[in-house]
């Protein structure tokens, strides 16, 4: 087969170098996902020690884009490289600067579509590479949380994803000051001194948000609470779910989410009910009038059965006949729940007052409710004699 047109040229290259370069790109576009599935499995046997099996999806996933990204742009950039001869030629600007002796402009530096195109390698590869970094911390905390929850260790719970955020913005700082030293060419160190300078206005400026960051750590050390504990702060009762740098995150008992700012956490008076390990629940139950003692006497024992016999209820219920109200014979029911964090209030809850409902049916012949009575007879009147009001 006769290959010397290949040798013609076109716009500076010849049809060969153009064929290298279409070649490779769809050589990237074919075998991206297939490279990618190969480096997954490579760095997984890294971790597999670390973790276990049931991970390697995990993994996967979190690792698919970073890896993915790079090895496209490391074909893309060998691709355009092909190319580099017309690359060269093509001038995009030239940056000018006057010369003293003859008094002229001259160009001090030509910027070429070469030029461009390895910095736009540079910084899509570090932005891979950091992404990379930043999901293989991902991963690692992942797997340290799934281990703390395993061993209901709470601590280690709240710490994780205080730590996992401290290290990803490390990673993304340094990439980013990356960026400036290697593309735009920025002295950093200078630049790191400047912001030394700088420091003072923009504490000030962000004067909240390091309160809020520094409140983070005051919770740390100081172990207010743990994640997985029920609290109540400034108005606001719930799970804590994380602790994170500005703000901590609150499920509310219907099921809201609410962020509530590290400071107000140090600054407000916090009740932590998991301390005391258990939750009051304290109501009147009215029975009808007209019952026997010891048809008062089997309800009361019903209603403690039940609460006996509820899983997540602690402790000997109080159940005794409280008072006479208008309508019904009031029994007082106190019991207690565990506040643990498997346990779910609202369910126990429920499931006592089911109980509490079939016993008063069965036992009690129902609920009181408020009624009314016609009494027959004439009125009682003290006040103005008949004869009076006759006249």
């Amino acid at each position: 087969m006769n290959l010397d047109f290949l040798q013609q040229e076109l716009w500076g290259n010849s049809l060969m170098v153009y064929l290298r370069f279409a070649v490779i790109l769809v050589l990237a576009l074919l075998l991206k996902k297939y490279i990618t599935a190969i480096f997954t499995r490579l760095f997984f046997t890294v971790f597999k020690k670390f973790s276990a099996d049931y991970y390697g999806q995990q993994f996967k996933e979190l690792l698919l884009r970073p890896i993915e990204g790079l090895i496209v742009t490391i074909f893309f950039y060998v691709a355009f490289n092909q190319l580099s001869t017309s690359f060269d030629k093509l001038i995009l600007f030239k940056r000018m600067k006057p010369v003293k002796e003859a008094g002229q402009e001259v160009a001090s530096r030509l910027v070429t579509l070469m030029d461009l195109v390895d910095h736009l390698f540079f910084l899509f590869l570090i932005f891979y590479f950091i992404l990379l970094l930043s999901r293989i911390i991902d991963f690692v905390i992942m797997v340290l949380l799934h281990k703390a929850t395993e061993e209901h260790d709470r601590g280690r719970q709240q710490i994780y994803p205080l730590l996992k955020d401290v290290l990803k913005v490390v990673v993304w700082g340094f990439g980013f000051f990356t960026v400036l030293g290697v593309i735009f060419h920025v002295n950093v160190a200078a630049l790191i001194a400047g912001l030394g300078v700088g420091g003072i206005a923009i504490a000030f400026a962000a004067k909240e948000s390091l309160e809020n960051l520094l409140a983070s750590f005051m919770v740390m050390i100081d172990k207010p609470f743990t994640i997985g504990d029920w609290i109540k702060v400034n108005g606001v009762e719930g799970i804590i779910e994380k602790v994170g740098f500005r703000s901590t995150r609150i499920r509310s008992f219907d099921k809201s989410m609410v962020s509530l700012p590290n400071r107000k956490l140090i600054d407000s008076n916090l009740e932590n009910f998991s301390e005391r390990g258990m939750r009051r629940v304290k109501f009147s139950v009215g029975a009808i009038y007209g019952l026997s003692q010891e048809t008062l006497e089997n309800t009361i024992s019903a209603i403690k059965n039940v609460i006996l016999k509820t899983e997540g209820t602690m402790g000997q219920p109080i159940v005794h006949l409280d008072e006479f109200g208008a309508s019904s014979v009031n029994i007082l029911v106190i019991y207690f729940v565990s506040a643990a964090p498997e346990t779910d209030f609202g369910s126990v809850k429920e499931k006592v007052n089911f109980g509490i409902y079939e016993a008063m049916y069965q036992h009690a012949r129902g609920f009181a409710f408020p009624t009314q009575l016609s009494i027959d007879g004439s009125d009682v009147n003290e006040v103005v004699p008949p004869a009076a009001t006759q006249e």
